[in-house]
């Protein structure tokens, strides 16, 4: 059992580093949705160790995203770094306080743009795919 689960965790590793810049963007996006859904589930289960967890791995992730904009490059870039810094400070006051109240208030700004992300790797998905002429 152990030897599958590590395998697997070196797949999942070797996965990761492999893929686009793009595609990491849009994983990272994928885990931290999941670990908003787990918090809320733990939220209803009145699981604290559950929500402390996965609201501190949903907040590396959001850090993560908010230090690595690259604010030269994108006149949005600023604008998107204080969606991210409002989301990562509720979702610091919902562990803190044990307060769904804040979940929500970052997954109102998180799920719309890890919508928006994985919408925009589609579409460049499909025109790389166009312009390869396999689509």
């Amino acid at each position: 059992m152990a030897y599958s689960a590590r395998a697997r965790s070196v797949y999942n590793e070797a996965s990761i580093l492999s893929s686009s810049p793009r595609k990491q963007l849009v994983m990272l996006y994928e885990r931290l949705l999941a670990d908003l859904v787990t918090a809320g589930s733990a939220f209803d289960e009145g699981d604290l160790y559950a929500i402390h967890n996965s609201l501190r791995h949903a907040q590396d992730i959001v850090h993560l995203l908010m230090t690595s904009l690259r604010l030269d490059l994108w006149d949005g870039a600023a604008q998107v770094q204080e969606l991210y810094r409002y989301s990562l400070n509720h979702l610091i006051m919902a562990n803190l306080d044990k307060d769904r109240s804040h979940l929500r208030a970052a997954e109102v700004v998180l799920v719309p743009l890890g919508e928006a992300w994985k919408g925009a790797d589609r579409n460049l998905d499909q025109q790389e795919a166009a312009a390869d002429g396999v689509a």
